[in-house]
């Protein structure tokens, strides 16, 4: 099979007390990392990176890197945690993948390997998993509060995670004391309804409504996703506030229109304009569930839309809507804020949960 190697660090096998198998899926790239555990440390190693749409299942991925373990570097991994992008079932036993022709059937991928268990969680899942083992310097970008304020963490206090792509994700980090380790709680929270505010946020909603049909409320994923920030742009058209140009016929005709209008947000007044207001939508979700969870923990920024736009992220914006509230300014203040920079966190995450979380493991039966 064809794959990509991706070295993420010199290593010895010694320095390890075990490794475990780690997938990152989606409908773009199949990523089989082996991660490296002791007590105090786990870490991905190198990545074998698929293309998911030139393959016809996970097994052969799986074991082209079980192989590749254990010619190059003699290592024997017996347990596995795949986070593929698509729904769960209840069992954690299989996942039809959204927008690949295969699916993941845990059954199938045990007899078919050498794996002894394997693991199924959903991609936030797998961030909230991630976050407690990355590196607070150099994978999580602190957003400090106006004032140059930065709260501190406090230590095992509950964190959010809010993150923006190609739909809306949500989930929730709650300290379990048995196992000193954070465990995430999922969330569908990105359908929550959209709150409006004034009268243009008002006929903003009504456009959306108008443009999918019904009657029902429109909710943040709407709104804070690649086509969110799409339905943005084309009211800002519709509204006139800006006069139509070449920019305009790119986006229009183009595949990906958040992608086109992302490249000229700089300097397109409409394109600028549509990212403002994205992100005060994505500060006020942030906001809304730093107060319902109380995230003294930190809420975190996840998700490729931060990734390529950052200097919307860190202008100072987004911080300061954040705090805007009548009663909880001062907690609020009080919550950090960090985008996660690090875009194997959902690696980290699914070799936490093969390391650390066997109950959630399927096993094969001897």
């Amino acid at each position: 099979m064809k794959y990509e190697l991706i070295e993420l660090k010199k290593f010895k096998k010694e320095d390890y007390a075990g490794f475990v198998l780690a997938g990152d899926v989606s409908a773009t790239n199949t990523g089989l990392s082996i991660a490296g555990v002791t007590k105090d440390v786990l870490e991905p190693l190198f990545v074998l990176r698929f293309k998911s749409q030139e393959m016809s299942g996970i097994i052969d991925a799986i074991n082209e890197t079980l192989k590749f373990a254990y010619d190059k570097y003699g290592i024997a991994v017996s347990n596995a945690c795949l986070s593929p992008a698509g729904p769960i079932n209840a069992e954690r036993s299989y996942c039809k993948l959204t927008n690949v022709t295969w699916d993941i059937d845990v059954k199938k991928v045990l007899s078919g390997t050498l794996l002894s268990s394997v693991s199924l969680i959903n991609d936030f899942e797998a961030i909230g998993f991630g976050i407690p083992f990355l590196d607070d310097k150099k994978d999580l970008l602190e957003l400090p509060h106006p004032g140059k304020h930065s709260p501190p963490v406090v230590p095992n206090a509950v964190k959010g995670i809010v993150g923006a792509g190609t739909g809306l994700g949500k989930a929730i980090l709650i300290f379990n004391e048995k196992k000193s380790l954070y465990v995430p709680s999922p969330s569908e929270g990105g359908h929550e309804d959209f709150p409006v505010l004034d009268s243009f946020e008002f006929e903003l909603m009504q456009f959306i409504q108008g443009r999918r049909g019904g009657e029902s409320p429109v909710d943040y994923e709407e709104l804070l996703s690649g086509r969110g920030i799409a339905v943005i742009y084309d009211y800002i058209l519709e509204m006139e506030m800006f006069d139509k140009n070449s920019v305009t016929e790119d986006i229009r005709s183009a595949a990906d229109k958040a992608a086109v209008i992302s490249k000229h947000s700089k300097k397109d007044p409409a394109c600028k304009k549509a990212f403002e207001l994205f992100i005060r939508f994505y500060a006020r979700a942030l906001r809304n569930m730093a107060i319902n969870i109380m995230a003294r923990g930190g809420m975190y920024i996840a998700g490729g839309i931060a990734a390529k736009n950052m200097d919307f992220f860190t202008s100072g914006a987004l911080m300061k809507e954040f705090e805007i509230n009548h009663t909880q300014h001062k907690v609020l203040r009080e919550i950090p804020v960090f985008v996660i920079t690090n875009y194997n966190v959902s690696l980290f995450g699914a070799a936490n949960v093969a390391a650390n979380f066997p109950e959630l493991a399927m096993k094969k039966i001897r």
